[in-house]
This record gives C-alpha cells, sequence and structure tokens, in this order.
C-alpha cells in the first residue's frame, strides 16, 4: 500500500469517499510531472473496473512544501462559494489533510478527452468557443473602483521581484524597464480583479463531450487577477498547437498569426474585455502584461522551490529559456511595428 493509498484508506469513512463511487478496492495511478517547476505528485484515484478516475490526490514532493497546495484549495473553495466550481469546469475540494510534513489534497477528479495539441488542430473554432466560455464564467472579485492598486500588486511587484531573484542581468533589468514604459498608460486605469487560473495550457485542459471546458492544476491561480491574462495565454496555446509550432521561433510566428495586425485572437479577445467592461483599445499593452507577469512567476516559483541563493544558474538558465520569456520580449522588441 502506497502513502497515498494509506491517506485514502485511513480517511475512506471519515470523508465519504463512497460517495464519489469508489469502493474499498481502488486502482491508484501515480503521476510525476518533470517540469521544472512542479512541486507535487499526482495520483489518480479509479474505482475498480472504471475507465475514468473518481478521485486526485496532490502531495508536494518536498515535506513542508505545503503552501501551493493549500492555496489551489482556497481558491477552488472560493469559486465554489461563488457559483463557479463543478458547474463551469473546476474540481471540487473534498478535503485537505495534514498526513506528517505534508499537506495532501483530493479533489473530484474532471472528466472528458484531454485539450492536447492533436485535438486543437482537428476544431480550432471548438476550442476557441471552449476556452472563451470558461474564461467568461470565472467571476469577477472585486469592482474596477475597488481595485484600486492593482498595478502595483500584479505587475511591478512580480517584475521587481525578478530583478530581485536575477540582479546580475542587465538584459532583464532593461526589458522590465522598458515594460513599465509601455505600459504606463495601464497605471491610471482602473481594472476589475478577477479569478485567473493563471496555467491554461494543456495538459490542464479536458474537453467534455458536449463542449464544455474543463480546467485542472489551479496551483498557479490568483483571485486578484488581471482581466485577459487567462484568455492570452489561452489562445497562444490553441495558435501553437494550430500552427504545430514546438520550436521557439514557430512559437513566436504563431503568436503574430494570433495576436499580429489582422489576427485571428484579437476578435475573442476584444469581445471578453468588453465583457469585463475594460477598454478593448487597452488589449495590446494587456498581451504585453501578460508574458511579462508569466515569465516574472517563473523566477519566483524556481526561488520559492529551492530556496534563496541556491540555483542561480540553473535558474537563469530557466528563465531565459522559458517560452513565456520569450514571448515577452518578443512582443516588447515588436512594439514599434504594431
Amino acid at each position: 500500500m502506497t502513502f497515498i493509498d494509506r491517506i485514502v484508506s485511513d480517511h475512506y469513512e471519515e470523508l465519504g469517499l463512497a460517495r464519489y463511487g469508489i469502493g474499498r478496492q481502488w486502482a491508484t495511478v501515480l503521476l510525476t510531472p518533470r517540469f521544472v517547476t512542479s512541486r507535487h505528485v499526482v495520483a489518480l484515484i479509479f474505482a475498480s473496473g472504471a475507465r475514468e478516475p473518481s478521485l486526485v490526490v496532490k502531495v508536494p514532493r518536498q515535506p513542508g512544501d505545503n503552501d501551493s497546495v493549500r492555496h489551489e484549495a482556497q481558491v477552488m473553495d472560493q469559486l465554489r462559494s461563488l457559483g463557479a466550481g463543478p458547474e463551469i469546469g473546476v474540481p471540487e475540494v473534498v478535503a485537505v489533510l495534514d498526513a506528517g510534513p505534508h499537506a495532501v489534497l483530493i479533489e473530484t477528479a474532471v472528466t472528458g478527452a484531454p485539450l492536447n495539441p492533436k485535438r486543437v488542430g482537428a476544431d480550432v473554432p471548438a476550442a476557441v468557443s471552449a476556452g472563451t466560455a470558461f474564461v467568461a464564467a470565472l467571476p469577477c472579485t472585486l469592482t474596477a473602483p475597488a481595485n484600486g492598486d492593482w498595478y502595483q500588486r500584479t505587475i511591478s511587484r512580480p517584475l521587481s521581484d525578478l530583478v530581485s531573484l536575477l540582479p546580475m542581468e542587465p538584459d532583464v533589468s532593461a526589458l522590465v524597464e522598458r515594460t513599465h514604459e509601455m505600459l504606463e498608460p495601464l497605471r491610471s486605469v482602473d481594472l476589475p480583479a478577477v479569478v485567473e487560473h493563471g496555467d491554461m495550457s494543456h495538459p490542464n485542459l479536458f474537453l467534455q463531450p458536449n463542449g464544455q471546458l474543463q480546467v485542472v492544476d489551479w496551483e498557479r491561480s490568483r483571485t486578484d487577477g488581471v482581466p485577459g491574462h487567462d484568455l492570452v495565454f489561452y489562445l497562444q496555446y490553441l495558435s501553437e498547437s494550430s500552427e504545430r509550432a514546438f520550436s521557439r521561433l514557430a512559437q513566436l510566428a504563431a503568436f503574430d498569426k494570433a495576436f499580429g495586425a489582422s489576427g485571428w485572437a484579437l476578435d475573442p479577445l476584444r469581445g471578453h474585455l468588453q465583457l469585463r467592461g475594460v477598454n478593448p483599445d487597452l488589449l495590446p499593452l494587456l498581451v504585453i502584461a501578460v508574458w511579462a507577469r508569466s515569465a516574472a512567476t517563473l523566477a519566483y516559483r524556481l526561488e520559492s522551490e529551492r530556496g534563496p541563493g541556491h540555483g542561480r544558474n540553473q535558474m537563469r538558465a530557466a528563465v531565459f529559456g522559458d517560452r513565456d520569456f520569450w514571448l515577452w520580449r518578443h512582443v516588447v522588441d515588436t512594439w514599434p511595428r504594431r
């Protein structure tokens, strides 16, 4: 019996796990993501003979590294309290348990086919429709007038942290300075705060037969996010998938095809901003903000995992090799031609 099996068995009655379709016999499949920032082991719990899992269990790789598990559970609980949980395609939190130094998250499994690049390429309009509907269903948590410090909180602070974590990188400092110059018009704009997933791409996406998108892995989420962030991230994933863009240069070309002049992603993004009460003219600036924020959080997540002062060269290599950093630099560098 594995550690995860023991957790499920010990809390089976207490949590009423029978109502999720698993009896006293189940099968456990362990997933060990190989992403550089992956901090968890994930287990899928299958009822005996079932083809789809009933539950998902997440355990931090390192003892005591429990913040992201607890954060993920808190966001999913808040979504449910706002009426935007399983109904829109978000897992339900079953429990967060303390097992020695580990916080263990148990949640319901989502159903559907993985929205992988092949499935995206087979029907891009259906994927656009599913993702646009999902992001639109994520609630606002603060009105624009009540969200006055949004720029400092969601843009300035992450970029400042990035410079602090890579203090000997003049290219990064210059890119941050140029980004702030370009985003200056945003500072005086009131924007609402929205729930933001933060990583809407494969393997976090599942498509049900009715076309509804299901989204897992909420560890990068926040409840004070920026309108349009998730949709830009998602549409870029669709563009890369439809173009089979797996190299960095191909990914930049996919970005230009989606978000450049007359790009196909502009209309759904404008429509979403209008839905949020945001001036669509701000679209180019918000696109820049997406990739700046996403690249900045990579360094933060690496530092959180490895500890201050450790793995600096590895961190630099990870940031400079990251797709989001390339997209950030690309959109800033090509701004004069837009």
